[in-house]
């Protein structure tokens, strides 16, 4: 697992004059304009690629903030992103902005400001890579991936081997793709470090899930803390709760294993029965049909119950108890390249 990517602001307050107006020369500028009046609507900073022959980072100097985005793994190491290395790997959330916020202070010329903690970041995205039989298995697990529906989660978005889910949100918003394809795709481009093909063949089997923390789950603390106050459990913790809730929580072997622990989980008897009647149903009809069978409360009270049970949202919208959950609960998570070499 690592912090695949962050984006953090410091203010410009931290620059003289001379300086805010060397900064706002770096990079483009741009306007919308009202060609009947000739008047400027507004007018933006662009982002800005820093670059060098292994590292990339991209900046952009807004009204008030010097902007940095990118992959700390780029600027670690030997820029590897696919695992990460120091800050990125060891889920070292000030570490990543120090190492981001050093590279583009050299490489625009100016000497670092502020302390860490004048820093403001407003994303983060959270990647473990899963180990899986073949790239063929990559791709059925998205196709599963893809009916998962419902709740919290919304497939906003697909293309070729990636699934998106609330793409759009500013609080959180999942991802999940193949990495072999994804690593072919970049070589092709020229973009980021060079793997090898022997590299490149076994992140095939390589499931890549992504958890994007927004502006609006900074702004609202919804971790409890600061930014800076952030531990590697809190990152790893947010993203099982996200992924692990859509996979299930405990391996089910048949429905009449599902059946007992529906019973043992519900409050009463009567809610065991109705919530089994529930899912019987999502079996038969459908999520989308059975949904429409029930009041809200009543449906988002058996929900609860199947889920305390051990469904996830992938089982839930699909009607049966899908074969991705082991996957996650052996905790077949590749952390470097060695793993993966040797479990290849």
């Amino acid at each position: 697992m690592l912090i695949d990517w962050v984006t953090a602001r410091l203010d410009l307050n931290h620059f003289d004059a001379t300086e805010m107006e060397y900064l706002r020369s770096l990079t483009d500028r741009i306007v919308r304009f009202n060609p009947r009046t000739g008047e400027t609507v507004w007018e933006t900073a662009a982002w800005e690629s820093i670059r060098s022959d292994s590292h990339q980072i991209s900046m952009r100097v807004g009204s008030d903030a010097l902007w940095v985005q990118g992959s700390p793994a780029r600027v670690t190491g030997d820029g590897d992103a696919v695992f990460g290395s120091g800050a990125s790997a060891a889920f070292d959330i000030k570490g990543c902005v120090y190492r981001m916020a050093a590279y583009a202070f050299q490489r625009i010329g100016l000497e670092l400001r502020g302390k860490i903690k004048d820093w403001k970041v407003s994303r983060v995205d959270v990647t473990a890579n899963l180990l899986l039989g073949s790239l063929s298995e990559v791709r059925e697990a998205l196709r599963i991936l893809r009916n998962v529906e419902g709740g919290r989660y919304r497939v906003s978005q697909q293309a070729g081997d990636t699934v998106y889910w609330s793409h759009k949100s500013r609080l959180r918003a999942g991802k999940a793709y193949a990495k072999g394809p994804h690593l072919l795709y970049q070589k092709r481009r020229g973009d980021g470090i060079w793997y090898p093909e022997e590299e490149i063949d076994l992140a095939n089997r390589l499931l890549r899930m992504e958890l994007r923390l927004g502006s609006q789950w900074f702004r609202e603390k919804r971790s409890g803390k600061e930014w800076y106050e952030l531990t590697p459990d809190d990152f790893k913790s947010v993203w099982y709760d996200y992924f692990g809730k859509m996979v299930g929580g405990v391996e089910i072997k048949d429905e009449d294993d599902l059946k007992q622990r529906i019973f043992e989980v519900a409050p009463t008897e009567g809610q065991a029965k109705s919530a089994w009647g529930c899912w019987c149903q999502i079996r038969a009809e459908g999520w989308e049909c059975a949904r429409e069978m029930y009041a809200n409360r009543t449906w988002y009270r058996h929900l609860k119950i199947l889920r305390a049970a051990g469904l996830g949202d992938a089982d839930i919208s699909g009607g049966e108890v899908v074969p991705l959950r082991r996957k996650v609960l052996d905790l077949q998570i590749i952390h470097t390249w060695d793993e993966l070499k040797y479990a290849a």
